[in-house]
């Protein structure tokens, strides 16, 4: 059983790290196949890598990146069918058999879902000391299951675009979500084909279109406990730290205005919702953003909170049991 692992990168030191860390930790070693985007100043020597073989490795130069979410549609565009999909963020470490993790929680939901999805924000990890590159893993004895909620202070902040959040749930049972992260999402590899990442988006609404047209397509999120991979989460006492695609200094660099890719992406959330879009990047229709209010208790479309205490706090998704078919159970309506 392949894993395709996605992994997009800007001028991040912690690409090559993130990569051992993955070859690593993997039970299956020869099953991991790696494909990089590399949007940087400089190439990496991959031939030196012991999994060359299996490292499908596109360097950019970094002038020429235009955003999170065209980088990670790059990324599957050197899918070749790979059983399983996993996108990670490139300053990522991995736990042991990580990759056993996933395809056996992806086995069990495969029994009651069609095609599920385990997403979430993973756990954070800050660097100690670069020479040894000593980590700290932050919540490592916090085995409780990692969920998503809107952040209330940024919901629907600009557009239909609202920031999200984890949240640690007091248990480990696997919990049925309605959001999804970016650095953290597994799946069958069918789903770069069937949900392929939309190149149109910049980085803003990046999640919350992935999680509609998951939802609308007949896909079901979960979380599940104890994800065994963590994320070095920007923060200003990093030893570590990196640039981003929208700082001022990265933008004398290059033609391309990230401003107007911004705007371009966000037009594009707007079609999104307001059905103004066809083809594969569309909304599905196995259900509608009528059904993801009702399940939620977030109204995309008329950005409204229709139940706060589940959008904040996941109050009533939390108690309902993983296999259980919430849509007719009626404790929405």
């Amino acid at each position: 059983m392949t894993i395709f692992l996605s992994i997009s990168s800007y001028k991040d030191p912690l690409l090559i790290n993130t990569l051992q860390s993955a070859y690593k930790n993997a039970k299956n070693k020869d099953s991991i196949i790696f494909a990089v985007v590399d949007q940087n100043d400089q190439k990496l020597e991959v031939d030196n890598f012991d999994f060359f073989p299996q490292l499908r490795y596109h360097f950019l130069p970094a002038e020429f990146a235009r955003g999170c979410a065209w980088a990670r549609s790059l990324a599957q565009s050197l899918y070749m069918g790979e059983d399983y999909f996993l996108q990670v963020d490139s300053h990522t470490i991995f736990e042991q058999d990580w990759d056993e993790y996933f395809i056996s929680f992806y086995k069990k939901l495969s029994k009651k879902f069609y095609r599920p999805v385990i997403s979430s924000y993973p756990r954070n990890f800050e660097i100690e000391d670069i020479e040894t590159m000593k980590i700290k893993r932050h919540q490592e004895d916090d085995s409780n299951t990692h969920v998503m909620v809107i952040d209330e202070e940024n919901v629907f902040k600009e557009g239909y675009f609202s920031m999200k959040k984890g949240l640690s749930i007091g248990d480990n049972e696997i919990k049925k979500g309605f959001l999804i992260a970016g650095g953290c999402l597994f799946s069958s590899g069918s789903i770069i084909e069937d949900i392929p990442y939309d190149p149109y988006l910049y980085f803003d609404g990046e999640e919350d279109s992935m999680a509609w047209r998951l939802f609308t397509n007949g896909y079901n999120i979960f979380h599940t406990p104890n994800t065994p991979i963590f994320h070095y989460y920007v923060d200003p006492s990093n030893i570590v730290t990196r640039p981003f695609h929208w700082d001022q200094t990265e933008e004398t660099k290059r033609d391309t205005n990230w401003h107007d890719l911004k705007q371009r992406g966000r037009r594009r959330l707007n079609a999104i919702v307001e059905n103004n879009l066809e083809g594969v990047y569309a909304l599905g229709q196995a259900k509608n953003l009528d059904d993801y209010s009702l399940f939620s208790g977030l109204d995309i479309k008329n950005k409204q909170v229709l139940d706060p205490g589940n959008v904040f706090n996941f109050n009533k998704l939390k108690d309902l049991k993983w296999n259980q078919d919430s849509e007719k159970t009626g404790i929405f309506g």
